[in-house]
């Protein structure tokens, strides 16, 4: 387990002021106000999950490959708190700026939610200088899906957009920048292997499948972008 519970927080987490004597709460817990922006919390914290150091926990347990109960356990907070806190982690995430005339490799990821009958994909777009995911869309394997990706990248006037041979491609991207070469998307597969090895919930074959496509949505974006 983690021990976090000598963690003392004195400073004001927005302003990085030093906090003054505010009172205690109700279980006697020293509480701080910032004279500058006028916040105010606890030094300490009774349940873990209040803790500010919690979150980069959440986000490194993650990228490790833990498991929503692995994680709760490790941290002693409930599952249904960290799920919580998961969403809105991924919420302030911001996506990557893209830049123009680019090249990017864009293909798709099986999946499923809820029950094996139930399939997803992802369409993730990765930039091939850079070599990471820029963009990525979670649905059926319809153009809707697909386009949310390719529009992104269009607006971002990219020099060329490589797929593997899906029809679907043919009617999204341009011909002038459209590119199919055979082995033309052997970044974004290998990220994709490390998607499938570091994130349980996209093996091929397991239990421990996402039962909600928020949830597979933001522990997505907190491997690729946090």
């Amino acid at each position: 387990m983690i021990e976090i519970e000598n963690y003392r927080q004195e400073n004001c987490l927005q302003c990085e002021r030093k906090g003054v004597k505010y009172g205690k709460s109700s279980k006697g817990i020293q509480r701080l106000h910032c004279k500058s922006c006028h916040k105010t919390w606890q030094i300490s914290y009774v349940y873990k999950a209040y803790s500010p150091k919690v979150n980069g926990f959440i986000i490194r347990f993650i990228k490790e490959g833990c498991g929503i109960r692995g994680i709760a356990g490790l941290l002693r907070i409930s599952t249904t708190t960290l799920l919580n806190r998961i969403r809105s982690i991924a919420q302030k995430i911001q996506q990557p700026i893209l830049t123009s005339n680019k090249i990017y490799e864009v293909d798709e990821l099986c999946t499923y939610v809820g029950r094996r009958e139930n399939r997803i994909w992802i369409a993730c777009a990765l930039e091939r200088e850079s070599k990471k995911v820029v963009r990525f869309y979670v649905g059926k394997r319809t153009n809707k899906t697909i386009r949310k990706v390719i529009d992104d990248l269009l607006i971002s006037n990219p020099r060329q957009i490589i797929t593997d041979k899906l029809v679907n491609y043919q009617y999204l991207i341009l011909k002038e920048i459209h590119r199919t070469f055979s082995k033309g998307i052997q970044n974004l597969e290998r990220m994709n292997l490390n998607l499938r090895t570091h994130l349980k919930r996209l093996n091929k074959r397991t239990i421990a499948f996402s039962k909600e496509i928020t949830i597979l949505k933001a522990v997505t974006r907190i491997y690729l972008w946090a």
